[in-house]
């Protein structure tokens, strides 16, 4: 998707930020996979769907969201189906519509069917209501792995990461609240960053 197409769905310095806090969750879910005292996606109950053997690919994890759909976790993005399906891509930050949920859980990117760019007024504010839940998730998942394991841990996660980190390790949740609540204020008839900044 082009930033201009993506401009009409996501304002530019949100998609930016979207794309930061979203690597640096990649990042940490898949060292959450990993964690010495277990996989902590599976403890949080969490379903993976192991990979079959001679298929290549990544295994998902799913799970239901509290506000009903479901939430798909690979290596390589995460799959809101809550009304719209919204697949966001790890690279980049740039969550597209997919024409259908795809029946059987794929194991690739490219089987998840064609992407499609939202084009009318409700497909927009669709995609960014899968966001909504998306983030959501992302925060509570944060708040979270705070009370399982303490802050030490994604502290440690933080620490392995070649990349300067956008947030401190105790913010990551927090920013995905705030990164949401800007997201719903623009279906909510405010209009974000375009008023002339007055002088005193």
């Amino acid at each position: 998707m082009s930033g201009h197409a993506l401009s009409t769905v996501i304002p530019c310095e949100l998609q930016r930020e979207g794309d930061r806090l979203f690597d640096l969750s990649m990042w940490c879910l898949g060292k959450d996979v990993l964690c010495p005292e277990g996989n902590l996606l599976v403890r949080r109950g969490l379903v993976r769907h192991a990979r079959p053997e001679g298929v290549e690919g990544q295994s998902p994890y799913t799970v239901d969201l509290a506000d009903g759909g479901r939430l798909t976790l690979w290596g390589f993005g995460a799959l809101c189906e809550c009304g719209e399906s919204v697949f966001v891509p790890r690279a980049g930050f740039t969550p597209v519509l997919l024409d259908t949920a795809p029946g059987a859980l794929p194991f690739r990117a490219e089987d998840l069917g064609p992407p499609r760019i939202p084009s009318t007024g409700r497909e927009r504010r669709a995609l960014r209501a899968g966001l909504v839940s998306l983030a959501g998730w992302l925060a509570s998942h944060e708040e979270w792995v705070s009370q399982e394991m303490g802050a030490t841990w994604r502290r440690t996660c933080f620490a392995a990461r070649r990349k300067a980190s956008p947030v401190a390790a105790e913010a990551l949740g927090a920013s995905w609240r705030r990164f949401a609540s800007r997201l719903r204020s623009l279906d909510a008839g405010f209009t974000v960053c375009t008023a002339p900044v007055s002088g005193a």
